[in-house]
């Protein structure tokens, strides 16, 4: 074992914790610097109980180096039919500040349009709807009220 790799177990767990969060505070900023960025996360209902996540990178500046096949990558989950699927998709911004997102499974088995209301908040204080088509059903009316919608970058 090294030097370093034994001084780590010495410190306070407080010590690591700050210094984990300083590295990915600072990985966050230099990110939030290459490209706007856009998360949705929340739970809601309305026609049925549905969850989701999702991360859009809305235009990379420049200087980026990544390249994306799609601008979207998340999860959607049905809750009542036991479906999570992974989707990918692309994102827009039709007016400033409201983003909607076009995401769909590989297999088309899922595909969703979900748009943030304004103003957007700090925390889970959000509001996104939900357009969805899942196994050929048209599902409307989807609201989540307790997203957080983070939007980062230029």
């Amino acid at each position: 074992m090294g030097k370093a790799f034994g001084t780590l177990f010495r410190l306070s767990p407080g010590i690591v914790a700050a210094a984990i969060f300083a590295a990915l505070s600072a990985t966050s900023a230099h990110a939030a610097r290459n490209a706007e960025q856009v998360v949705f996360s929340g739970i809601g209902g309305g026609s049925e109980p549905f969850g989701f996540w999702v991360w859009c990178q809305v235009e990379p500046s420049a200087s980026s180096r990544g390249q994306y096949d799609t601008d979207c990558n998340g999860a959607i989950y049905f809750y009542d039919r036991g479906i999570v699927e992974h989707v990918t998709g692309e994102v827009t911004e039709p007016s400033e500040g409201i983003y909607e997102m076009d995401v769909e499974s590989r297999d088309g088995r899922v595909s969703c349009t979900l748009t943030n209301e304004l103003p957007t908040l700090h925390g889970p204080h959000n509001t996104v709807g939900a357009a969805c088509e899942v196994d050929g059903q048209q599902v409307t009316g989807l609201v989540s009220t307790s997203a957080v919608v983070n939007v980062t970058g230029p």
